[in-house]
């Protein structure tokens, strides 16, 4: 895919980034998907990012400090201080960092467009994690409650960045009025990636934050479900478990057979070692970071259909597919015994990334979206959204001026 064509040259208008965190690169897919997008605008904005920052977070503000960002920490700073400064437009993560201040953004900017990166569509998620819930039916209104406020900061927005066709789809149908682009995430492929035989026999992979719930649902359907089937025939196969804040009920699993190494600063060396990268999540939403990154690297992986959405996947070309335990246990039981298999879903699943989820890629989505915001005139914010805010403004200065 070609380049995108660089505007004519001059000075770097600033766009404002709102997000919950600096974006943890070596914690989350998410995280590293989000800092590719920063180095990707910081090519043509000013970046202002208004942020948190989680305990051993220096490295991360490093990270965007290092490509020319500002960085504002959300405890000493506020939104509408920094408000002023934007020139190019407002840019949040997740619909949450956006949803008590997008009105304020309409009523004082104007001029402002405003876009939304969705990251996944968290009321689909947990939809459908409602039916795996203790109470189902109190975690289905829940996600019903989500939904609406998800929704509504959506129909807000001049733009929302999905990660996969089939959550733009979904959108598109629900909020028509809204521009919807596809970033997804972001991955560089390996030039170089060890041979079936090169690598540890019988040995299985999972990444992924714990902070998640459908990673936590994954990893226990695995271990109780379908590790055990997979041992009938293959007794040596063990399991390493890679990923940062695993509860006691993933920890207390420890043994010879499950390594659980918990957060490591580097991923790779799992991924230069390991026969098969694993994904049998339940339910979850967007596009899934562990199984890119693990095709990225020529590791093959064994997913489920909700694992494989939204990345187009077919079942025996760049990975293999199942479901329920039995067949997800005769997959990975196939895969882990035969090296022509395991060669054709590594240099299959490497093809598949470089077309379609490189850095040049995203860049191409992405930058194309920010080029055509100026000619899309912002939304403007309703009566009673005006009143609204009108009134949380003055209730506001009357609670300073009391404490005055």
């Amino acid at each position: 895919m070609s380049e995108v064509a660089a505007p004519a040259s001059g000075r770097r208008r600033t766009l404002l980034v709102v997000a919950p965190l600096a974006p943890d690169f070596d914690r989350h897919a998410g995280g590293l998907r989000l800092l590719t997008m920063l180095r990707i605008l910081s090519r043509e904005y000013r970046i202002s990012f208004l942020g948190g920052t989680s305990p051993g977070g220096e490295r991360h503000v490093a990270a965007l400090r290092s490509l020319g960002i500002d960085f504002y920490d959300a405890a000493s700073t506020t939104f509408d201080a920094l408000l002023p400064q934007a020139e190019a437009g407002v840019f949040f993560e997740f619909y949450r960092s956006a949803e008590d201040v997008i009105d304020t953004v309409r009523l004082q900017r104007r001029d402002l467009p405003i876009v939304v990166d969705s990251v996944d569509l968290h009321f689909v998620r947990e939809l459908r994690a409602a039916a795996y819930a203790d109470r189902p039916d109190i975690a289905k209104q829940q996600a019903l409650d989500t939904r609406c406020r998800e929704l509504a900061v959506y129909r807000k927005a001049d733009a929302v960045v999905v990660v996969t066709e089939s959550d733009k789809r979904i959108l598109q149908r629900v909020v028509p009025n809204t521009r919807v682009a596809v970033v997804p995430t972001i991955h560089e492929v390996a030039d170089d990636v060890p041979s079936f035989q090169d690598r540890k026999p019988h040995s299985l992979l999972f990444v992924g934050g714990f902070q998640h719930t459908p990673n936590v649902d994954a990893v226990l359907f695995f271990c109780k479900d379908v590790l055990p089937l997979i041992r009938k025939v293959l007794p040596d196969t063990t399991v390493t478990i890679v990923g940062d804040g695993a509860p006691d009920a993933i920890r207390g699993m420890a043994s010879d057979v499950i390594t659980v190494a918990g957060w490591v600063p580097d991923v790779k060396p799992y991924l230069d070692t390991h026969l098969i990268s694993i994904a049998p999540l339940r339910f979850g939403s967007g596009m899934k970071g562990k199984v890119g990154e693990a095709m990225a690297h020529g590791v093959p992986v064994v997913v489920t259909k909700v694992a494989a959405e939204g990345m187009d996947l077919q079942d025996e070309v760049a990975a293999l597919i199942a479901d329920s335990a039995p067949d997800f246990a005769a997959a990975v039981t196939r895969l882990l015994t035969d090296p022509i298999l395991h060669e054709r879903l590594s240099t299959n699943g490497r093809s598949l990334v470089a077309a379609r989820w490189s850095q040049a890629v995203a860049a191409q989505h992405l930058l194309g979206l920010m080029r055509a915001l100026p000619d899309i005139a912002p939304k403007r914010a309703s009566v009673r959204q005006r009143a609204k805010w009108t009134a949380r403004r003055l209730l506001r200065r009357m609670g300073l001026e009391m404490l005055g």
